[in-house]
């Protein structure tokens, strides 16, 4: 990972990173890397949350067995099982909680960098 790249959040099944020369937030998911600026990230992020898991549990027919996403703004599709959509929310869950992490530091410290 170059300097200008900073790890925002990691799990086992993949990485989410910002890169500060693009001002764009790169998603490593499910062999796929996919730039996002953040608001579309945050649209993806609202997008994979809206997916009712509960019903997908309940529902025996074979569509509910995965979801076919398409990033905001990318040519990007997900196929997503059950399984990885868990992931993916895990993954966004923890980069969305990490940028705004990093914008309060940024807020409250100013020009002070945090290393």
């Amino acid at each position: 990972m170059e300097s200008s790249q900073i790890e925002l959040y990691r799990t086992s099944k993949g990485q989410a990173y910002q890169c500060n020369l693009t001002n764009r937030i790169f998603l490593e998911f499910g062999g796929i890397i996919t730039a996002f600026k953040v608001h579309n990230f945050i649209n993806f992020k609202r997008l994979i949350d809206g997916i009712n898991i509960i019903d997908k549990l309940y529902d025996l027919s074979d569509e509910a067995d995965f979801d076919i996403i398409n990033a905001p703004n990318s040519n990007q599709t997900f196929t997503l099982h059950l399984c990885d959509l868990i992931h993916l929310r895990e993954l966004l869950s923890g980069a969305k909680f990490a940028l705004y992490v990093n914008s309060f530091l940024n807020e409250v410290l100013g020009e002070y960098e945090v290393v």
